[in-house]
């Protein structure tokens, strides 16, 4: 009889924690004059195959950077973003190339010249992004960063870890997806599936996979396909992302004076975040 009334019990309470669960409504919730200040690690392996020989290659990028929320207003924000350092330790050949861009003796000479004088043209220059209050992404200005062919900038305006949040409230298990095309100017697509799947205090788990094809970036003609997956971890107030999980694998072909250059990329990427 008491085994019979306990499982009435849990008959009874169960639903209630079912239908009772918690659901949430994020948003990017940001305030005009909030600086952020940004920390991203990126561990690649590279494999490059040209003229039937194979080139294998490692690196690490780290950079940090300073977003500044610019304006808000009822339909969008405006963030503007500077690069206050990178740095690159990479190995090929056997060799290992040492890259600061706080430490002027790195790029003083030989390759790291050459890297220098691309890279240093990032580093204090902003960057603004345009964006609503779900994360979808209108506009890039590049202005300042813009270099000879615009190359490098191109890296910024395709890589960010901003969530598309869903219009609706969710709860724990809920997914949603999104399609992203960082840069108008180029035919690259990104299409995202999300999972909520934690909510504790102020932040939430949010796991996400996705996939990335391109045809031409920057004017020039590759077939690009890849995945993306991880975790990212974001102030339920705020929508901030606070710190990120990312693995990224890559395969393209380059076309480069009538001949293909296939190129397979692994990336993991760390990101770390807080309020200044």
């Amino acid at each position: 009889m008491k085994n019979f009334k306990l499982i009435l019990a849990l008959a009874i309470v169960l639903p209630v924690f079912s239908y009772g669960q918690k659901k949430v409504f994020l948003k990017y919730n940001l305030k005009k004059g909030e600086t952020f200040i940004t920390h991203t690690s990126t561990n690649q392996d590279i494999t490059i195959t040209a003229q039937g020989q194979t080139m294998n290659m490692n690196q690490v990028i780290s950079s940090d950077i300073t977003t500044k929320v610019e304006k808000v207003s009822a339909d969008s924000i405006v963030t503007s973003n500077t690069m206050d350092k990178m740095t690159m330790d990479q190995t090929m050949f056997g060799q290992e190339l040492k890259y600061d861009s706080s430490d002027p003796s790195t790029y003083a000479s030989g390759r790291g010249k050459q890297i220098g004088e691309a890279l240093n043209k990032l580093i204090g220059k902003a960057y603004k992004i345009t964006m609503d209050h779900s994360g979808n992404i209108g506009s890039y200005d590049i202005s300042e960063l813009i270099n000879e062919g615009g190359k490098v900038s191109s890296n910024l305006k395709s890589s960010n870890n901003y969530i598309v949040f869903p219009k609706h409230k969710i709860k724990v298990g809920d997914t949603w997806e999104a399609d992203i095309r960082p840069m108008k100017t180029d035919n690259m697509k990104i299409h995202m599936k999300y999972t909520l799947k934690k909510l504790s205090g102020k932040k939430a788990t949010i796991s996400v996979s996705g996939t990335i094809t391109a045809n031409e970036i920057d004017g020039q003609t590759l077939n690009l396909s890849g995945t993306q997956s991880g975790t990212i971890v974001i102030n339920t107030k705020t929508g901030w992302p606070i710190s990120a999980h990312l693995t990224q694998d890559i395969k393209m072909k380059l076309e480069k004076n009538g001949m293909e250059i296939p190129m397979e990329i692994s990336s993991t990427i760390n990101s770390t975040s807080q309020k200044k």
